[in-house]
Order: C-alpha cells, then sequence, then structure tokens
C-alpha cells in the first residue's frame, strides 16, 4: 500500500504540473515567508480570526469574525473532488480555526453500487489513496461558512482507488437530483478538471433540472492550460462549456510571487477569447493566489482534537469555494432577513451578487471581477426583510 501510494503521488505531481487541475506544486527554492506552500503564522488570528490578507479583502472578516455569522442548518454544499480519509473528515470538523459539519460522502463501490457514508470512522475510508485536494478545498469553505453542512461526493480521480465515482458518471448527478430537495442542497462547488466531454444528455438535462430548483453550480475556471476548455492541444467541454455552471477564476488579492498585481485577474487563471465558444467565463473571480487551506490532516494530542497545518495555497481550485462559502453567507443572510428558512431564487442570489461584484460590467478576463462577502451579505439580509 506505501509503495502504491507513493507511485500515485508522483503520478499526481507530475499530472499537475502539466495542468489538470487547480492546485500548483511549487519548488522549495521559489518558497518565501507568507508565499505559495508556506505555513500560515498564527493561525487563530489569520484564520481564525480571519484577519488574513484573503479574506479581508472581501470583507469576510467583519460578516463571519466581527458579526459573528455562522451558516444556519438550512444550508448545504455538495463538494465533488478527490477524495477524504478518516482524519481529514475530522480535522474538518474539528479544527479551532474553522470547521464544518461533513454530513454524508458519497461515494461508489467496487461492484457498481452507491454507498452514502456518514460516519468518518467508517472502515471504507481506509483504502483512500487518491486525496488531500479536496481536503484543501473544503477547508477554504470552513474558514467563511462556519458550520455549514458539506456532502463530500468521492471521485476515483486517476484510477488508484478501489472506489469512488468515475469523472463524468451520470449517477452522480441523478443522485444529487433525486436527493436535492430532501438533503436541501443549495450550492455544488466542482474544482476539478479532467479530459472528459460531459455531452451526454442525461447529464445534462440533471444540470438544467438542479439549475430550475434553484441550486448554484461553481465550476473552477481551470489553470491557463484549460483556456478554452483545451488540454495539451486537444479540446473537451469541460463543465465550464455550459451556461448551467458558473466559472470562477482567481485574482490577486496582494502583490505576491511572479509578479502578481493586486487587484488584478491572477497568472494562472483562463479566460475565453471569443464570447461566442461557449460560456462566457470567467463569470466572477475570489481570491485564489494565495489562500489558506489545510493540509497534513492528524491528531493533534494537546488539545484532543484532529486538525491540520494551514498553509498558503494557490490556484482557481481555492476560488471556486471561496464564492461557494460567500453565497452560504449570503443564503443565511435572506433567512435571517425573512425569518424563516425559505430560499432566495436563484435569479436572486444572482442580482445579489451582481450587486456585490467589484465590476458593474463583464469583461473577458475578469468576469464581474470579485464578490464583496460584507455587500453581499447586507444586501441578502435586506432582501429577506423586504420579502417579508
Amino acid at each position: 500500500m506505501k509503495l502504491e501510494k507513493t507511485i500515485a503521488i508522483l503520478i499526481i505531481i507530475i499530472i499537475e504540473l502539466s495542468a489538470v487541475s487547480g492546485v500548483y506544486i511549487i519548488l522549495p527554492k521559489e518558497l518565501r515567508l507568507g508565499q505559495v506552500g508556506t505555513t500560515v503564522l498564527n493561525p487563530s488570528v489569520n484564520v481564525g480570526n480571519l484577519q488574513d490578507k484573503a479574506y479581508t479583502y472581501t470583507g469576510a472578516d467583519i460578516v463571519v469574525h466581527e458579526y459573528e455569522i455562522h451558516i444556519d442548518d438550512y444550508v448545504t454544499i455538495v463538494v465533488i473532488d478527490d477524495g477524504l480519509t478518516s482524519t481529514e473528515w475530522k480535522a474538518l470538523e474539528e479544527n479551532p480555526e474553522a470547521n464544518v459539519d461533513v454530513v454524508g460522502f458519497l461515494t461508489e463501490t467496487s461492484s457498481g453500487s452507491i454507498k452514502y457514508i456518514t460516519n468518518p470512522n467508517d472502515d471504507y475510508l481506509d483504502d483512500q489513496i487518491v486525496h488531500e485536494h479536496g481536503f484543501a478545498v473544503i477547508s477554504m469553505i470552513a474558514a467563511v461558512a462556519r458550520d455549514v453542512e458539506v456532502i463530500f461526493v468521492d471521485l476515483d480521480y486517476l484510477g488508484f482507488d478501489p472506489y469512488g465515482f468515475e469523472y463524468g458518471e451520470y449517477k452522480i448527478w441523478d443522485w444529487i437530483n433525486t436527493n436535492q430537495a430532501a438533503k436541501d442542497i443549495d450550492i455544488i462547488s466542482w474544482s476539478m478538471h479532467y479530459n472528459v466531454d460531459f455531452t451526454t444528455s442525461s447529464i445534462l438535462q440533471k444540470w438544467t433540472s438542479l439549475k430550475d430548483k434553484g441550486v448554484i453550480m461553481l465550476t473552477a475556471a481551470g489553470k491557463f492550460g484549460n483556456y478554452m476548455n483545451v488540454d495539451r492541444g486537444i479540446s473537451y467541454k469541460y463543465q465550464s462549456y455550459y451556461t448551467d455552471w458558473y466559472a470562477i477564476g482567481s485574482i490577486d488579492h496582494e502583490t505576491r510571487s511572479y509578479g502578481s498585481t493586486k487587484n488584478q485577474r491572477s497568472w494562472f487563471s483562463p479566460w475565453y477569447k471569443s464570447y461566442t465558444t461557449g460560456n462566457h467565463i470567467i463569470n466572477w473571480l475570489e481570491p485564489g493566489n494565495g489562500v489558506p487551506a489545510l493540509a497534513d490532516a492528524y491528531y493533534d494530542s494537546s488539545q484532543s482534537c484532529y486538525r491540520g497545518t494551514w498553509k498558503y495555497n494557490e490556484g482557481t481550485s481555492m476560488s471556486t469555494p471561496y464564492l461557494a462559502a460567500i453565497i452560504a453567507l449570503i443564503i443565511t443572510g435572506y433567512h435571517v432577513g425573512i425569518g424563516s428558512s425559505t430560499d432566495p431564487s436563484l435569479q436572486k442570489v444572482i442580482d445579489i451578487l451582481q450587486y456585490a461584484s467589484s465590476r458593474s460590467s463583464f469583461d473577458q478576463k475578469m468576469g464581474y471581477g470579485y464578490v464583496d462577502a460584507y455587500m453581499a451579505y447586507g444586501r441578502a439580509y435586506t432582501e429577506g426583510r423586504l420579502a417579508r
């Protein structure tokens, strides 16, 4: 098993360097204090109190830290990613700086049946080989959308795990669509790309059904290598090709490495040259060039809890769950304003996002810019009050 995992990790690194997903491998010689890959200093303040510039840039610190807004029980985010171990699951729920409630782990057995796990101690998780990316993605949600319920959909991303869904399986969408109301699914966050065309009409119909039910679906715009849905010279119809999905890129929230410029699109974030080719990505940007995310889950005996190490991460993989977390705040703000669990319509959510966007007009590289969490929450609360 150790040899298999070592081989898997090496292959993942090679693929990451070939620009398949939204997270980057940074060489040690390029690491500097506060840059991507380094540990976040004083996480109780910089993450727990949201004083890192990645949070203050969008005003998330005011909403979550100063106003102490946590997500209510009527918002659920589905995260589709590469896997979670038992230790990672527990760390996401127990981490002292930020946490979520992982209510379920949806996977496919080796025999093809669907398995829904609700216990992080389930022995089924022990054989997970490919993981860690999903752990980082959900931790981004945990920092901004405190206490939100998360359903994790497990992909057998590279084919090494003994279980998990293949990337383009219809079963995923049939299950999510069927269970949307019962599990109060409001948001889907998907930070991975793979060279699979989504041309199956049955999957596209489920996407449309979810959209009609008010679910907002967010996907990472990818790296520069995924420009116009192109992976290594071959065109694919990724989820961002379809207008049912909102594609999220990255913005520089401060000047970092690689000649980044504050308030501009991050160097790795792609965009379409042509308005006529597929979806008009990017739709929005959020901080992604150096945001805190969890890595290396472990049991902390000194605090009697599971946790991880906060490290600066990079990629549209991080920007996508960041916006998902802000949307969870929007829905909660609307609930508070209206005084019930009645959700805002999908169009209402989009209107609020547009209101709180840094740009008033669409730009080919910037979309509508980034969403200010403080403005978005305030508008959502007001809209809820007006809807009483």
